[in-house]
């Protein structure tokens, strides 16, 4: 009985103790952002980021980046600015600071980190592949404008990593899109989307599906064209695709596939000349 009184004696001393801190910690925080001068948030706002407070910095570093514009403090309280936000998952805030940074200070040491951690914050902005892309786009753009400036940089691992993902991201959505054509019969729609992505990724995993699906797609657009001049070249076409096909991907897969549709295409082709 003693033992247990005595460990709900330490338990509710620790709590207190606890407590204590927190309202220390908060009533000075609270008494910097009211009455701290310039120098004094500044200094807090670095002292709580390197506490891993990313929060009460960014308050603090939020109200006075403004206020010491042409100051020599203004360089610091923005680059630790951009980084609460980032450390916070805040990427449309970070890309925003620390694009504003290397813009504002060109000459600064930071100018590079800074460049690179837009670029990344776009990066980390960039959405599953099935929605829009937009952000993928101006994260490939940053990385790329980042590349040119620094090309020996310590970040370029990263930077080719980061492409590499936001590039393959941009080839599934297109093979996603190119195949959706297809599965529709839109045929004329996906004769184009597939001609887009073959032209676009020569090297790409799906390259070999989407050229045989190509000869598919203009023999059906061929199929169910009304008959007469325009019949006979979407016919010629799919047998234009189909050589292709055979001299890139002579052990394919699709051959026997490709060949049928092929063959049909001259069979169409003999009667409508006939």
């Amino acid at each position: 009985m003693k033992n247990n009184n005595k460990m709900k004696y330490h338990v509710g001393t620790v709590l207190l103790v606890l407590i204590s801190l927190v309202l220390v910690s908060c009533s000075k925080f609270g008494r910097i952002q009211k009455r701290g001068t310039l120098d004094q948030k500044l200094e807090a706002g670095i002292a709580y980021y390197e506490k891993q407070d990313y929060y009460k910095s960014s308050v603090l570093l939020e109200e006075i980046t403004p206020l010491l514009k042409g100051q020599a403090q203004a360089e610091t309280a923005l680059f630790y600015l951009a980084y609460d936000y980032f450390m916070q998952d805040q990427y449309p805030m970070s890309s925003f600071y620390f694009h504003e940074f290397y813009q504002t200070y060109n000459r600064s040491d930071r100018h590079e980190e800074a460049m690179f951690m837009y670029a990344k914050s776009l990066y980390k902005e960039s959405p599953v592949y099935k929605l829009d892309q937009q952000n993928t786009y101006e994260s490939l753009k940053a990385i790329q404008a980042f590349i040119t400036r620094y090309p020996s940089s310590q970040y370029m691992n990263e930077c080719n990593t980061m492409n590499d993902e936001l590039s393959a991201k941009l080839e599934k959505k297109e093979y996603d899109h190119a195949k959706l054509y297809h599965k529709i019969r839109n045929y004329k729609a996906a004769v184009v989307a597939l001609t887009n992505f073959i032209d676009q990724y020569p090297g790409s995993m799906y390259d070999e599906e989407m050229a045989y699906l190509r000869i598919e797609s203009q023999y059906e657009l061929a199929k169910n064209s009304i008959s007469g001049k325009v019949q006979l070249e979407r016919y010629y076409d799919a047998i234009g695709f189909y050589r292709s096909f055979v001299e890139k991907y002579p052990n394919s897969q699709y051959m026997s596939l490709a060949k049928a549709l092929a063959d049909m295409s001259e069979s169409e082709l003999a009667k409508i000349k006939s």
